[in-house]
């Protein structure tokens, strides 16, 4: 059954994430119909971006090109030039010179010029990029031309017309300071003149190597199948560049730059050449007065769909076969955690498991989880508030001592001790039971600490904590929730004002006395405020009217150091422990200190009276604890003479303490071997009692838990729980050989607390149960 219901959960989990496959590969099959048109799109997107950005390349190397030649008229060596008539002497070779070496240097800010010169209409000279002459003829019959075209033919190109600016259709073009090998070239002619619009007498010409422009329209793997069209705003054809274009195909390459005549960002279009079909896009310039056309095969669009449709089948196939995995594993994990709760929801609702219902299953899991959780939350808020209040106890009698002291305390109240003042309050009440509610004879009248405590917690600048001492005895703590600074005295009198409310809103009967400290700050401040707040109450309290009593510091005492209350708790130890020296320095401290902070006679016998009080318990202690009842060998405490000096007094304490001190090493040296039969004998006489502990041992013997753990293992070598237990099987095994006694009732005379125990640590020892152990060693003995 179990298995069975582990294969439901895992299929039905299997299930869902093939569905989940299943729909995912749905999904997919709208991108194969869609792969044409995405495939196209993306190659026209990257070729229209291409193509947008070349033509405005090209526009500001022709724009830059004007530049150049307005640079170039500002030159003195240029205008004399300009104005020459005929061939120039050798006085003008200075200026061409010159003229050639501003026009090289400005060539080479530009990415596109494969030429550049400078002809003249009525002179001869030729200034070049590379080289200047005097004799254009020759420059042009040796060094750069046309092929197919003479020299007049030439000029006359440079020089027939008046336009400001002109890009001739591609030729060949022959120069051999740029390369060994003729190159088609677009020329493009500048106006040099200086009245351009009249007339033309000097030209700046600039030879763009089609390859170059090419390469700056396409990317480079589009060179070997995309073509490249270039028409003037009239549709002339400037240049035709790709594996198929020529310039027969003007007549088609016009019709679609009519469809695409808007001037404007990149336009697209379709276009049959040598039967082949593309897709067109094309762009203007009408700073340079042309079209650019770029013809796409529609083949690359199935090469590009080729290659999408790969990337998206190994795609689809790596993560089918990741989504199969994932499933199988999803789907066990799932299923693991499932049946745990599967089981656990089975155990609490009692509902037969079916392959419907898990969810609902968990669901009653879930609630009773949550149901236990809170009741295990309510058990520790319980407990939280427990430690507060024994925190805050401790705080306020004992006070804070050590790092460890002050960082539990931290953590409990955080910073509520920044500003604070403690109120104790007592209270009496006049018992009288005939005056009890007479609708309700089992009402008793309301608790006066708890009435008051109510009547604290609205104070609008104050929070409250209260611990509950007596019956008829209650400490607050009020802290300030503001950074404003009040004073007791007004602290004082709303107190009052609430008890005479609370005396007239709720009529207990009660005489209702507080004591009010100071306003004090930290945490160290906790337990001097609370010795205040009672001081306070038991100098003022009287049994006839309310009232709150602040108080008063005396005047002797203000500015002086404060009394270490740390000293008697060092002594105790010191004392208990028999350390001589230590206690020796400790009264040397506690005698500075009653110097120091002591103004009068009665604040130092205070001090006298305490460090004798710690004394007198580490005597007790000594005298009583560990299970010992005979008296020490150490002298009586001095008691108090008026005769005498106080500081006398406290000498005659401190050889009192260092006696004690002494009494404790020789006692030691005797205490263990007593110790150990105190210790060992209880264990024999209490073994049965299945609560018998480590506490237990403590409590009976006066001694921490610590030290029993530790004198066992010392004494035995073995930890207090084994030894126990090696006690209790002993005891068993008696029994069992000499009894015919129930192993039910053999293990509780022994002290087993369950079955499960007993058997447990019989098979552990022996590795058969009781009753096998019994048979055989009955069997054996005559």
């Amino acid at each position: 059954m179990q298995r069975n219901k582990t294969s439901i959960l895992f299929f039905k989990r299997l299930i869902k994430y093939f569905l989940i496959l299943a729909i995912l590969i749905l999904m997919m099959a709208p991108l194969y119909v869609k792969s044409y048109d995405l495939a196209k799109r993306l190659t026209i997107e990257k070729s229209s971006a291409r193509l947008e950005d070349g033509v405005g390349v090209l526009e500001r190397q022709v724009l830059r090109a004007q530049e150049i030649g307005n640079l170039l008229r500002q030159e003195e060596s240029f205008k004399r030039l300009f104005f020459l008539q005929g061939k120039p002497s050798s006085a003008y070779y200075y200026d061409f010179e010159r003229l050639q070496t501003k026009l090289k240097s400005l060539s080479l800010t530009q990415d596109l010029f494969s030429n550049a010169y400078i002809a003249f209409r009525d002179n001869p000279v030729f200034v070049s990029n590379s080289l200047s002459s005097d004799n254009a003829d020759d420059v042009y019959r040796r060094y750069y031309r046309y092929p197919g075209m003479t020299a007049q033919e030439w000029k006359t190109m440079l020089f027939g017309k008046t336009d400001v600016f002109r890009i001739l259709p591609s030729k060949a073009v022959h120069s051999s300071y740029y390369s060994r090998h003729d190159f088609q070239a677009m020329t493009v002619l500048i106006n040099n003149s200086y009245y351009n619009a009249l007339d033309v007498k000097s030209v700046l010409a600039i030879d763009i190597n089609t390859e170059d422009i090419a390469k700056l329209l396409l990317y480079e793997e589009q060179l070997g199948d995309h073509q490249v069209y270039l028409t003037d705003l009239d549709g002339n054809l400037l240049l035709a560049k790709g594996s198929e274009a020529s310039a027969s195909q003007a007549d088609t390459l016009q019709e679609v730059l009519t469809k695409q005549a808007s001037v404007g960002g990149p336009k697209e279009g379709a276009i049959e050449l040598n039967s082949q079909q593309y897709v067109t896009l094309s762009d203007t310039s009408a700073q340079l007065g042309i079209r650019v056309v770029v013809a796409i095969p529609s083949s690359t669009f199935e090469t590009n769909i080729d290659a999408l449709m790969e990337l998206v089948v190994t795609y689809a196939a790596a993560g089918a076969v990741v989504v199969v995995l994932l499933a199988v594993l999803f789907s066990m994990r799932e299923t693991l955690t499932l049946r745990k709760l599967v089981e656990t929801a089975g155990t609490l609702s009692q509902v037969n498991f079916t392959t419907l219902n898990e969810y609902k299953y968990m669901d009653r899991a879930f609630t009773r989880i949550r149901s236990i959780n809170e009741e295990q939350l309510g058990r520790i808020e319980a407990l939280n508030i427990s430690i507060r209040y024994s925190v805050l106890k401790n705080l306020l009698v004992l006070g804070v001592h050590t790092q460890r002291e002050l960082e539990e305390a931290i953590d409990c109240f955080g910073d509520t001790f920044e500003r604070f003042c403690i109120a104790k309050a007592r209270w009496s009440t006049e018992e009288n039971r005939e005056e009890r509610d007479e609708a309700n004879p089992a009402a008793l009248r309301p608790n006066p600490g708890i009435e008051l405590e109510k009547v604290l917690r609205t104070l609008p600048d104050y929070g409250v904590l209260a611990l509950h001492f007596h019956a008829n005895e209650a400490v607050f703590v009020l802290f300030g929730k503001s950074e404003e600074k009040g004073s007791v005295q007004e602290l004082g009198d709303r107190l009052s004002g609430m008890l005479r409310r609370l005396s007239r809103d709720v009529p207990s009967a009660a005489i209702i006395n507080i004591g009010l400290s100071g306003i004090e700050s930290g945490l160290k401040q906790a337990r001097p405020a609370y010795e205040q707040a009672q001081y306070a109450l038991s100098l003022h309290e009287n049994g006839i009217s309310s009232g709150v009593h602040i108080f008063e510091r005396s005047g002797s005492g203000e500015g002086g150091p404060e009394f270490d209350h740390t000293i008697p708790l060092k002594l105790h130890d010191a004392l208990i422990a028999g350390e001589e020296r230590g206690a020796e320095q400790i009264f040397a401290d506690a005698s500075t200190q009653m110097a120091d902070h002591a103004r009068t006679e009665q604040e130092r016998l205070q001090i006298f009276f305490t460090v004798r009080q710690t004394v007198s318990n580490a005597h007790k202690v000594m005298r009583l604890g560990n299970g010992y009842k005979e008296e020490t060998k150490v002298e009586a405490l001095p008691e108090y003479d008026q005769t005498k000096d106080v500081f006398k007094l406290f000498g005659e304490l401190e050889q009192t303490a260092l006696e004690l001190c002494r009494s404790v090493i020789g006692r030691k040296k005797s205490n263990n071997d007593r110790l150990k039969a105190d210790i060992l004998n209880y264990i024999a006489e209490n073994y049965g009692d299945s609560s018998l502990s480590a506490g237990k041992i403590a409590g009976e013997l006066m001694l921490s838990e610590k030290y029993v753990f530790s004198f066992v293992k010392e004494q035995t070598g073995k930890s207090l729980g084994k030894y126990i237990e090696e006690i209790r099987l002993d005891k068993a095994e008696r029994l069992l050989i000499q009894t015919d006694e129930p192993n039910s009732a053999i293990l509780k005379k022994c002290g087993f607390g369950s079955e499960n125990t007993f058997y447990r640590a019989f098979s552990k020892k022996h590795g058969v149960t009781p009753s096998s152990w019994k048979e055989t060693h009955r069997k054996l003995t005559p």
